[in-house]
């Protein structure tokens, strides 16, 4: 595991508080990230987990500007380098996308446009945002994609979506997020789609880059093997909350939220028999477009579950030095810091 003292040491890039994104449906107001708060310190890699539904994905929208219609940033504030991007006009958050902050998706071949050439994708970031004539940009391609260990880059860059590899595709998005030199990069289930031989050297490859680079890096991820892989701390969301956040070391060996230890509970490690049933946790996250019922989210599925758990909702509780989780169990914590 990595460790994470180095990087909270280091000032602050991204600062986002009680971030509120709800979607205005026919079938009702879906509050899909309802209050999350957290930050990234420069050249740390946060990666934010949970099962699917729980607001990984739209976080890392919000904090792009990409919600789309019905959607909508109704509370909060994602501050980037001390600048408030929710306040932000469109042409300047236009003009910092791409340039400043990037974002790499989990299926490359819906975001890749299929009717250009990879060099002309790549090149347009670079004619834009650093106002390079078309012939510099095409030498800048072909160095960044030989950067992300592509073979042959100046016949790849003459190459269309359809005759790659997803691997490559995937190191091609990896390209063109890095092709204005970036400060932080959201990788949203980048490596998912791929399979596990690809997967690893993907993940290496981001290594690789954010030690080169100096780059900050939000990684969306329900796979806790790639946490441990990459992450030096860990914010775990569970419908559209965190319920824990903690340095990725004091999260594997001392997880404190229920939920976060069913997560860990549920990975099969190499003691795990094959005759072995792996841990699930019951039932399943609970459908936003229902009003929630009084109390804590997660108390439907609960192994813990007491009677003040259906009644009231918990804060993010303080426990330790860096270790928060939203949890009645640790109510003396919260009283101890209240008085």
């Amino acid at each position: 595991m990595n460790n994470p003292t180095n990087a909270t040491h280091a000032p602050t890039l991204l600062q986002v508080r009680d971030l509120k994104t709800y979607f205005f449906t026919s079938d009702g107001t879906v509050p899909a990230v309802d209050g999350v708060s957290f930050e990234i310190h420069e050249g740390e890699t946060l990666a934010i987990v949970g099962e699917s539904g729980c607001g990984k994905s739209v976080t890392a929208l919000s904090v792009m500007r990409l919600i789309a219609s019905p959607g909508k940033i109704v509370g909060g504030q994602i501050l980037f380098q001390g600048k408030d991007l929710v306040q932000l006009p469109e042409n300047e958050m236009y003009a910092l996308r791409g340039s400043r902050m990037s974002m790499i998706f989990q299926e490359p071949m819906t975001s890749l446009n299929p009717v250009f050439s990879i060099g002309e994708q790549i090149s347009e970031a670079l004619i834009i945002h650093q106002f390079m004539t078309k012939e510099t940009a095409l030498k800048r391609t072909i160095e960044l994609l030989r950067q992300v260990h592509i073979s042959e880059p100046e016949k790849r860059v003459r190459q269309y979506p359809h005759e790659l590899s997803g691997g490559m595709r995937q190191r091609v998005m990896i390209a063109m997020a890095l092709a204005c030199a970036p400060s932080l990069l959201i990788a949203d289930e980048a490596t998912t789609a791929l399979d596990v031989t690809i997967q690893a050297q993907i993940l290496e490859l981001l290594k690789e880059l954010k030690t080169s680079l100096g780059l900050a890096v939000a990684l969306i991820t329900h796979d806790l093997g790639v946490v441990a892989e990459m992450a030096q701390r860990v914010v775990v969301m569970y419908v559209g909350k965190i319920v824990e956040q903690a340095d990725v070391v004091t999260l594997f060996k001392a997880p404190k939220h229920p939920y976060t230890q069913a997560l860990l509970a549920s990975i099969p490690t190499l003691q795990t028999s094959t005759e072995q049933r792996l841990h699930v946790i019951k039932g399943s996250v609970p459908n936003l477009y229902r009003a929630l019922p009084p109390g804590c989210r997660f108390a439907p599925r609960c192994a813990q579950v007491f009677d003040k758990c259906r009644q009231a909702e918990p804060p993010l509780i303080q426990i330790g030095h860096g270790q928060s989780a939203r949890c009645w169990l640790y109510e003396r914590e919260l009283r101890t810091a209240a008085s």
